[in-house]
C-alpha cells in the first residue's frame, strides 16, 4: 500500500480510478521542491513522475491535450 512505502506524502491529483499523484514530502530539493510521484494502483508501481510542480503541470497537459 502507498501509505506504508510513503509516509510523507501529500495526495494531488487522482484522474481516475487507475493512478493517483502525490508529494513526495519527506524529499524536498535546494530550492524547496518536492517531487511528484506516481502510483500506478493497478500494477501497484510508484514512479516519480515529475521532479516539480511546474513540471508536473507541464507533463500532464501535454499527456491529456
Amino acid at each position: 500500500m502507498v501509505g506504508s512505502r510513503f509516509p510523507h506524502r501529500l495526495d494531488l491529483f487522482v484522474p481516475d480510478s487507475d493512478e493517483l499523484y502525490f508529494f513526495d514530502t519527506s524529499a524536498r530539493d535546494s530550492q524547496g521542491e518536492f517531487p511528484v510521484m506516481c502510483y500506478d494502483l493497478m500494477n501497484d508501481l510508484i514512479d516519480e513522475y515529475a521532479s516539480t510542480f511546474a513540471e508536473f503541470l507541464e507533463r500532464l497537459i501535454d499527456e491529456r491535450s
